[in-house]
């Protein structure tokens, strides 16, 4: 008697074989027009003449539309990021809390030092 386990493979390979077929040679099609370089996709192949255009204009509307032209509010999360471009709060360049700009570091000041002790002048 054979193993629950084995009747299902058994039952799954069978119906693999009779509905799936696989295709790894993909040739194309020298007599359409593609516009897309999938040559083997049905759907992306056709006659540049059947084309709608009001379909057409409006893929590349979408297309060269960016994603602030498109939407009123970002969908992911990466979007937020720049979607708003002014600032919050206006900048007080007086105001200690907002605006502390730094001079200098730790890491500006040894790569200053770095290229003075490659000055050619001070070589000489």
């Amino acid at each position: 008697m054979a193993k629950l386990p084995d009747i299902f493979l058994r039952e799954r390979y069978e119906k693999d074989v009779k509905y799936i077929t696989v295709y790894d040679v993909y040739t194309p099609n020298y007599n359409k027009t593609t516009i897309t370089p999938k040559f083997y996709s049905q759907y992306e192949c056709g006659d540049a003449g059947e084309v709608d255009r009001q379909l057409l204009s409006n893929l590349m509307r979408a297309k060269d539309m960016v994603a602030r032209e498109k939407r009123e509010w970002p969908e992911t999360s990466n979007q937020i990021y720049g979607w708003w471009p002014d600032p919050l709060v206006a900048i007080d360049r007086d105001d200690p809390r907002f605006y502390f700009p730094r001079i200098g570091n730790e890491i500006t000041k040894h790569g200053l030092q770095v290229l003075l002790s490659k000055d050619p002048r001070k070589s000489k």
